[in-house]
């Protein structure tokens, strides 16, 4: 049972790639970019050429262990799990390197999005989350820390709501090859202020 349904689902990948490839070959003349509704700009292409050199360094960005989630509890039930008004976790985060080509530093934004959940008594409202975002060379040494107040609000009815936060200008000087750098993102673990 479970290897026909791999396999339909396998013919089924096959159907959708050889129907994309029908769709891209009929036309070569076609800019991609134009697909996602972004006009070629020669001339912005042009300056950021010059502006930009090729990245040295782009630091992978992860969820320090036992930041990835939020809690907000009823006054009285801190830690009884029966009185969590509010969760929230991280779900997804990116980040974007540009490397200046004057001076050589690297600039990084980075981008986090998680999911806001309201608890067992279905809590509507505004939470304040405190996410913390953090760029460390060679394990230990901080070079950045911005703690952020992220609001996030369920509307009445609700079960949830998506929340994001772009961090831009964390930067990472000329010498960037010869050390390791990593950004960390997480909740920090004062208490949210509601």
């Amino acid at each position: 049972m479970i290897a026909n349904g791999f396999r339909a689902w396998g013919m089924a990948l096959v159907v959708v790639a050889v129907g994309l490839a029908g769709c891209s070959s009929g036309t070569p003349d076609v800019d991609p970019a134009s697909l996602i509704g972004a006009a070629r700009d020669p001339a912005a292409e042009q300056a950021a050429l010059e502006k930009y050199a090729a990245v040295t360094v782009c630091p992978p960005v992860q969820v320090r262990d036992g930041t990835q989630l939020f809690r907000v509890f009823e006054r009285g039930k801190e830690n009884d799990l029966t009185g969590v008004r509010f969760q929230a976790s991280i779900t997804k985060f990116a980040r974007e390197c540009h490397t200046d080509r004057a001076t050589g530093v690297t600039t990084v934004k980075v981008g986090i999005a998680g999911r806001l959940l309201n608890g067992p008594n279905g809590a509507t409202g505004a939470a304040t989350l405190p996410l913390r975002v953090v760029l460390v060379k060679n394990g230990d040494e901080v070079l950045y820390s911005q703690l952020r107040k992220v609001t996030a609000t369920i509307a009445p009815g609700g079960s949830g709501v998506t929340w994001t936060e772009v961090v831009d200008g964390i930067t990472i000087p000329p010498t960037a090859a010869e050390a390791n750098y990593v950004v960390y993102v997480g909740f920090d673990e004062g208490p949210a202020k509601n």
